[in-house]
């Protein structure tokens, strides 16, 4: 297999036939390994049997494989578990009956499960009747040489024995027949004598017996010795391959989309030969592999895994590797070096009693001795390396083993159902069971069940349905190139997987202990990592290495999506070396021209052209802050400005110009700068440097041009010119530091020497905290006007008193020359919290997914199942409520007093929202041809209702007199404007919409406004919480739907009925009839506008508030309105 490197990756194109009638099918198989006399026993006779695995099919699917391959379930003596074959056209009669089996098998397929059997055609039983009559026959008859015969045990003295423990030669004696006979396997087994080309026609038509009872597919069983010759090794003789392609050729002939699975225990090179041309076997078990996974795990080094695919040869694109961890047989260390055995046998079976033949007895749970991360990382190899895994029955619950039961007994026990009598595998009595279940108190069934996993939700069976839903959604896993990394740490196995635009990166720690790493991901750069197991964000590929750390036998599986947004913590920076150097000749004054001596003015214009055309544009551009990011900056121009020198530092306080490409007006932007230099504070220059602007030099000094808000002495500086009132000129202006009432009481003393830090979470402003005392925020995009915060804040605060709020400090703000008003900051007290409730909620949904996806009791109300969650729904109604309440205060404040809503304003509220409707189905019309089908689908339906919406527009208040007031508002009031604090609400952010124009974002109306955004949000909960969780587990999403739904209408009721309560007796809102129709009205103006924003920046989100609409609207029609 060549090592390519990861940018020289080809993309394949991918097969969008459905999984049944698709001929690649086996590219995509999951198989699931099992037993039917070890699956379930439905008659209770202590033996499995088609009828009981039929009843488990249901797990089966919901386990998320989709092939199932059965072992050899024919008539037989049972000398070698079912590979001894008496009968190959009959079901043994323990198991049931060929009607069983077609009932199987229509029932597998029902649940789009595919089913491969055995077709063992090596050797038979000795008493099938083949060899009875070959035995009988005279020697030479065509009877007599369907096997392989001689007169001497001494033929083919080149051939290895394979079972050394139990057999001592390839030949036995038969005394009816009076010559030897020859079998590579046990001597109760006789190999077919395929130089026979009637044997070869025999055995297709067995072959095609099955094919015609709808099996999608046969494992070749020991097909490398069918064939004999003297002289060789009677391994992979030519003749063997032409008796397969003769095989492929007849399945080719009469049968589509089914599979030959060849076992071929040999090295990667000879596997291959069985591929051919794709004219042999679709897929061939990658033997050599299994071992290395293991010996790389106790080695804590990659080399086994990375060394054996290297080995591995190219294979046609129409073939497929299969690959496993365990399976019904010892775990082979046939193709192990000799050296490499005796190592195995020593970490993996240091009690002798647990080898036999040439490997180990033992299932993979004792084999990672139980260590649930062991056994999840080997299962994310398993999962994540080329080709389709094989899982063997009982493995995904972590089930043991017993090896004192005799050859391969103990691996082949019943499967654990339940804690019950015989591990739910029987009701029969116990001394009748095939072979008895696990009960060791590590292994046995009342520890390790299917029943208890289901219902714990980090158990290994719920883990391994997660990632196997996971691996379905992602083709790159299925069918995509292998690419290795090769970091230094040699403990890290990473690699991609890659298939079109699906990017896979896998990294796992071989180590029992935490691991770093450096990856170079430098060809994927700009893509971001996101976690597939929990979709969490990382941050963005760049140039350098990227670190991680992964706990010890852990691993991640990262997509690389190049659509990705980054985590809103991460902040980018540019790196120094990057950065231009600004020659400050004359300190700040070096860029302005009329600052500077004239002979200098040149010098100066030349400074300021650097740092306005190149240094400030690099800078902006990657700033959360700066709207329309990611469109080119060509011009950062300063505009008014201020020299601040508050002790030894300095700052220049600016109000900037952004322009863009398209050369419109520049929209104005707070840009504080200050300076650092390398002969000063060491640490204030390192907490600066990554927010670094320019490198700037002062003769033989160097230093960083950097943004003020990153300096904490400035940070201080700023709080404490807001206590005294201070007062800045600029050039055109004035700055002035404006302290509230409750300053003093916030700050305290010591406000100089308080800790900074910049708060978490950064947007389109900048955010620093002070002390955990103070919470300082810098305005980035200015208008002109006071910010709505700043005044409602005050109000709160200073006059409603409302304690549910973080109290106004002080704010700064800036006066032109012409009177004009603008709020560069604002400084509030800090509110201690444990998030905001949009994240609370998401966590809890979250959790609430999981638990009904483990749960097994019955379903029960959306208000007894959220019970705890809708206390604090019930607290945040109640505080909004009362928020309304304290913002309708009278108090002869103009700007804040209450007012009656006028028939003109409903008249105006209710003609906006038309027009806002005429807009919206306009664009809607316009792009729903380049919409996702879901979106589509629905923006198809609203659409067709056209009428109805505007219908329900101009009956929604229906002429009812409205008695209630218009009042300031909230304005952009949602799950995340409520920080949760000691199981209350602390409400946030009072800016309003940013979009809107202060003017509007400052006008009274109807609270009912806030109260619409709100129930707006649980929608936009639900279905995030949705779409996260059903990301990697598309098969769930119908089945939490109704749940989410339930969630959603129940939290808006409980919600509601908290604000009517809070409100009853106000003049705030109208009587009942009236307000429904109000805040339907609200509602749709609200949903209208999302999905316009949603159809400008999210359109696959754009399907939130348009079922919104549309459940709005199907209310109307009931007549809930």
């Amino acid at each position: 297999m060549s090592d390519t490197q990861s940018g020289e990756l080809k993309k394949t194109p991918v097969d969008n036939e459905s999984w049944m009638n698709n001929p690649l099918w086996y590219k995509d198989a999951v198989i699931y390994e099992l037993h039917v006399k070890a699956f379930f026993d439905s008659d209770n006779n202590g033996v499995g049997d088609f009828a009981g695995l039929i009843q488990k099919l249901d797990y089966l699917q919901d386990l998320g494989v989709n092939t199932l391959w059965l072992l050899p379930f024919y008539p037989s003596p049972m000398r070698d578990d079912g590979y001894d074959i008496a009968d190959y056209r009959m079901v043994h009669p323990e198991y049931g009956d060929m009607a069983d089996f077609r009932q199987f098998v229509k029932d597998a397929h029902r649940r789009s499960l595919k089913v491969i059997t055995e077709l063992v055609i090596n050797h038979t039983s000795d008493r099938h009747p083949w060899f009875q009559a070959a035995r009988r026959a005279p020697a030479g008859s065509s009877k007599r040489n369907f096997y392989i015969w001689s007169d001497s045990d001494r033929k083919f003295p080149e051939t290895r024995v394979i079972f050394t423990d139990t057999e001592k030669s390839n030949w036995a004696w038969d005394e009816e027949a009076h010559a030897y006979y020859w079998h590579r396997f046990f001597s109760h087994q006789p190999d077919l004598n395929y130089n026979n080309p009637q044997v070869v026609k025999a055995v297709i038509r067995l072959m095609r017996f099955w094919l015609d009872r709808g099996v999608d597919g046969v494992r070749l069983d020991a097909i490398p010795y069918l064939c004999v010759r003297e002289g060789t090794q009677n391994e992979n003789l030519p003749e063997t391959h032409g008796v397969i392609k003769q095989m492929r050729a007849v399945l080719d002939k009469h049968y589509r989309n089914r599979v030959f699975l060849a076992e071929v225990n040999q090295w990667p090179e000879d596997v291959s030969d069985y591929f051919s041309d794709g004219d042999e076997c679709h897929m061939a078990y990658h033997f050599p592999l299994m071992p290395r996974m293991y010996m790389a795990i106790a080695q804590e080094d990659r080399h086994p895994i990375v060394d054996i695919i290297r080995q591995t040869p190219d294979i046609p694109e129409t073939c497929q590797w299969a690959i496993f961890l365990r399976n019904h047989d010892e775990l082979t260390l046939e193709m192990v070096t000799d050296k490499e055995r005796d190592y195995m046998y020593q970490m993996y079976a240091g009690d002798p009693r647990a080898r036999l033949n040439i490997g180990i007895r033992r299932r993979l749970a004792p084999l990672m001795d139980n260590e649930i991360n062991k056994i999840r990382l080997m299962n994310s190899l398993l999962f994540s390396m080329l080709g389709s895994p094989i899982i063997y029955y009982g493995d995904e619950i972590g089930m043991g083993d017993n090896f004192f039961l005799g050859d391969r007994n103990g691996v082949r026990t019943p499967m654990q159902w339940s804690p019950d009598r015989n591990a739910g595998f029987s009701r029969a009595d116990p001394q009748r069971l095939y072979l008895p279940p696990i009960m060791d108190p590590v292994y046995g069934y009342g520890a390790v069940n299917v029943e208890a996993q289901l219902r714990e939700r980090a158990s290994l069976l719920n883990w391994m349905r997660r990632v196997l839903a996971v691996r379905k959604n992602h083709p790159a896993f299925r069918r995509g190139k292998l690419v290795f990394l090769h970091p230094g740490n040699r403990k890290i196995l990473a690699y991609f997987r890659v298939y079109e635009d699906d990017i896979i990166l896998c990294v796992g720690n071989l180590s029992r202990a935490a691991q770093a790493v450096e990856l170079d991901l430098s060809a994927y750069q700009g893509c971001v990592p996101v976690e597939l197991m929990g979709r969490s964000v990382f941050p963005p590929i760049g140039e350098l290495p990227y670190l991680l750390t992964l706990p010890g036998h852990n691993f991640y599986w990262f997509q690389l999506a190049d659509s990705e947004e980054v985590p809103a913590w991460h902040e980018e920076h540019l790196p120094l070396e990057e950065l231009p150097t600004l020659v400050l000749f004359d300190g700040w004054r070096s860029f302005f021209r009329d600052r500077v001596e004239p002979w200098r003015v040149a010098m100066a214009e030349r400074v300021r052209g650097q740092l306005e055309k190149d240094a400030l544009p690099r800078f902006v551009v990657a700033q959360r802050w700066l709207d329309g990011r990611g469109e080119p900056v060509r011009c950062v121009t300063i505009g008014d400005n201020a020299e601040w020198r508050y002790e030894d530092c300095q700052w220049l306080l600016a109000l900037v110009g952004v322009e863009g490409a398209t050369g419109e007006k520049p929209p104005s932007y707070f840009l504080p700068l200050a300076l650092a230099w390398e002969n000063g504070d060491p640490e204030r220059l390192h907490a600066m440097s990554a927010n670094t602007v320019a490198k700037v030099r002062r003769q033989a000094q160097l230093g960083i041009l950097s943004d003020a808000f990153a300096d904490q002495v400035f940070c201080r500086a700023l709080v404490l010119a807001i206590g005294a009132g201070r007062t800045l000129a600029c050039e055109r202006g004035v700055i002035r530091f404006l302290p509230g009432n409750a300053y003093a009481g916030m700050a305290g003393a010591g406000a100089a020497e308080l800790p900074v830090r910049t708060a978490a979470m950064q947007g389109n402003n900048t955010t620093v905290v002070l002390g955990e005392r103070l919470f300082l925020k810098g305005y980035r995009r200015l208008q002109i006007g006071t910010q709505p915060e700043f005044d409602i804040g005050r109000f709160l605060t200073d006059v409603a008193k409302f304690p549910n709020i973080a109290p106004l400090a002080g704010a700064v703000e800036y006066e032109s020359g012409d009177g004009g008003c603008i709020t560069l900051a604002l400084l509030q007290g800090y509110v201690e919290n444990q998030g905001n409730c949009w994240v609370y909620t998401l966590d809890y949904l979250a959790r609430f997914i999981e638990e009904c996806r483990t749960e097994v009791a019955s379903p029960i109300a959306a208000a007894q199942a959220h019970g705890a969650y809708l206390v604090l729904i019930r607290t945040l109604g109640r505080r909004t409520g009362e928020l309304h309440n304290a913002l309708g205060t009278a108090t002869g404040d103009a700007a804040f007093d209450p007012e009656p809503v006028t028939d003109n304003d409903i008249a105006d509220w209710v003609r906006h929202v038309q027009a806002e409707a005429v807009v919206t189905l306009d664009l809607l019309d316009r792009l729903k041809n380049e919409l996702t089908e879901t979106v589509r689908e629905v923006a198809l339906t609203l659409l067709a209702q056209r009428n109805l919406l505007a219908d329900h527009l101009q009956n929604c208040i229906g002429g009812r007199q409205v008695q209630a007031v218009k009042t300031r508002c909230h304005g952009d009031y949602h799950l995340g404007q409520a920080l949760l604090t000691q199981n209350d609400f602390v409400i946030i952010d009072f800016e309003g919409d940013s979009a809107r124009p202060l003017s509007e974002r400052c006008r009274k109306h109807s609270p009912l406004k806030d109260v619409a955004s709100m129930l707006l949000s649980f929608s936009y909960a639900a279905h995030t919480a949705h779409t996260h969780d059903s990301a990697e587990r598309t098969e769930d999403w119908t089945k939490f739907e109704p749940l989410l739904r339930e969630w959603e209408a129940e939290a808006g009721r409980v919600f509601l009925v908290a604000y009517d309560e809070a409100v009853h007796g106000s003049e705030l809102l109208a009587a009942s009839s009236s307000r429904r129709g109000l805040l339907d009205l609200f509602l749709l103006e609200k949903a209208l506008y999302a999905v316009r924003y949603e159809l400008d920046n999210r359109p696959d989100r754009a399907f939130i508030p348009l079922r919104g609409i549309l459940a709005l609207l199907q209310q109307a029609v009931n007549g809930g309105s």
